[in-house]
C-alpha cells in the first residue's frame, strides 16, 4: 500500500518562515539604492557648483584682460554688499574701409568698434527663484535679464552668494576678484579669490569714482 503525502502544508510554512528575509531583502536593496541615488546627487551638485564658478571666473577674467575700461557698480540685487557687476569695454573687429589717398594711393581707414561685456548679479528672468541670485552677460545696460550663464541645473541648481571686486587694490591694472557661489540643493560652498592683470585698460572707475 502505497501513501501520498500533501506538500501544500510545508510549502506554506516555508513562505511563512522566508517572508521576513524576504521583507528585510528588499528594505534594504530599497535603502541602498536611495542612498546610491543621494550621494550620486551630492556629487553632481559639488560637480557643477565648482564648474560653473570656475566658468564664471574664466569668462570675466578672460574679459578684463581685453578691456580698455571697467566700470563697477553696486548691483540692484536687493542690499547685498558683497553683489557687485562690472562692466568691460573691449574693442571687438575694427570696420574697414577703403578709400584713395590724396596722391591717388589706396588707402584702409580702421574705426574702433566697441564691445561691452557686462556681468550682472540679478534674480531676474523666467522660471528663477525669486531668492537667488545669479550671473548674466549682457552686451547693453539696459538689456533685460532672461538666462543666466550657470544655475537652474535639476541636480545641482547653483546662486551666487558674493561677486566683488576690491576697491583698495584697483590700482597699476589690476583687478582682484572675489566670487563665491553655493548649491541650491545642499549648503556647500566654493569661493574663488583671483587678481588679473588688465594690459590694455586706460580707465578704472569704481561706483562712479575714477580710480585709474
Amino acid at each position: 500500500m502505497k501513501f501520498k503525502l500533501n506538500q501544500r502544508g510545508f510549502i506554506l510554512a516555508e513562505f511563512v518562515m522566508a517572508l521576513p528575509l524576504l521583507i528585510l531583502l528588499l528594505y534594504a536593496l530599497g535603502t541602498l539604492t536611495l542612498n546610491s541615488w543621494k550621494i550620486a546627487r551630492e556629487q553632481v551638485a559639488d560637480y557643477v557648483l565648482e564648474t560653473e564658478a570656475q566658468e564664471i571666473i574664466d569668462r570675466i577674467t578672460q574679459d578684463a584682460r581685453a578691456a580698455y575700461s571697467v566700470e563697477i557698480k553696486k548691483s540692484a540685487a536687493g542690499i547685498n554688499s558683497n553683489l557687485e557687476n562690472i562692466f568691460f569695454m573691449c574693442d571687438s573687429l575694427t570696420n574697414t574701409k577703403e578709400g584713395m589717398g590724396i596722391d591717388g594711393e589706396h588707402i584702409e581707414y580702421y574705426k574702433r568698434v566697441l564691445d561691452p561685456r557686462i556681468y550682472v548679479v540679478d534674480n531676474a528672468g523666467s522660471n528663477i527663484d525669486d531668492l537667488l541670485f545669479h550671473v548674466y552677460f549682457k552686451r547693453r545696460e539696459n538689456e533685460n535679464s532672461y538666462n543666466p550663464i550657470v544655475g537652474g541645473n535639476f541636480y545641482g541648481n547653483t546662486f551666487v552668494t558674493q561677486m566683488k571686486f576690491s576697491k583698495e587694490f584697483l590700482s597699476k591694472k589690476i583687478l582682484h576678484i572675489t566670487f563665491e557661489m553655493q548649491s541650491a540643493n545642499r549648503e556647500q560652498k566654493v569661493e574663488f579669490t583671483t587678481a588679473v592683470y588688465m594690459p590694455a585698460c586706460e580707465e578704472i572707475i569704481y561706483c562712479g569714482e575714477k580710480i585709474l
